[in-house]
């Protein structure tokens, strides 16, 4: 069965950083990882747990802690090769 890539879902774009959602088994219609995010819209750069960011905070909405880890260069946009 042919599959059509689909862009993964914006989750924040914010100093010029995109961060997207990460799907499990890299397959939208099995649902995105709660914790797993890429700043790579074609998912080929290591995804990243949100969890190893030293802006994370257990009780604290995703949206803003990706917004602290960027603004601390924690998250950067992937380098070209």
């Amino acid at each position: 069965m042919p599959y059509i890539w689909t862009e993964p879902a914006l989750v924040i774009e914010h100093q010029g950083v995109s961060v997207y959602h990460v799907y499990r088994h890299d397959h939208m219609e099995c649902g995105y990882c709660e914790y797993w995010y890429t700043t790579d819209i074609t998912e080929q750069a290591e995804p990243f747990d949100i969890r190893n960011r030293d802006s994370y905070q257990n009780s604290e909405d995703h949206s803003v802690i990706l917004k602290q880890a960027i603004e601390r260069g924690e998250i950067t946009m992937p380098v070209d090769n």
